[in-house]
């Protein structure tokens, strides 16, 4: 699976859940979301080994979206969590990139390798 698929289907799937998880959803799903977010994650992440390319945070930076300073606090905030979200799904969840921007971004980047 290409980065570009593996990145739409992470986003598809993280939003699909946002929604359940605001409706209520029992342990049981909640855990198979978990567990198939992160299973997502580790594709992402191999896709990504060795790519060339512009990162996702300067990208961010570059399109406006974000400043060097709110960059950096999320990623110290990714380092402190240690649960191995990736830069986008910290910076949405601290209210720092708004999800259109992500997208665009994510996109941009994965059409670049």
């Amino acid at each position: 699976m290409g980065e570009k698929t593996a990145v739409l289907e992470f986003e598809e799937v993280r939003k699909e859940y946002a929604v359940e998880d605001a409706r209520g959803i029992p342990m049981s799903v909640r855990e198979w979301y978990d567990k198939a977010l992160e299973q997502m994650r580790k594709r992402i992440r191999e896709a990504r080994n060795g790519a060339s390319g512009k990162k996702l945070g300067e990208l961010l930076v570059q399109q406006g979206a974000l400043d060097q300073e709110k960059l950096q606090q999320a990623l110290v905030e990714q380092r402190q969590r240690g649960t191995g979200e990736l830069l986008g799904e910290v910076l949405v969840a601290l209210g720092l990139v708004q999800e259109e921007a992500l997208l665009s971004a994510l996109r941009m980047q994965a059409s670049e390798n």
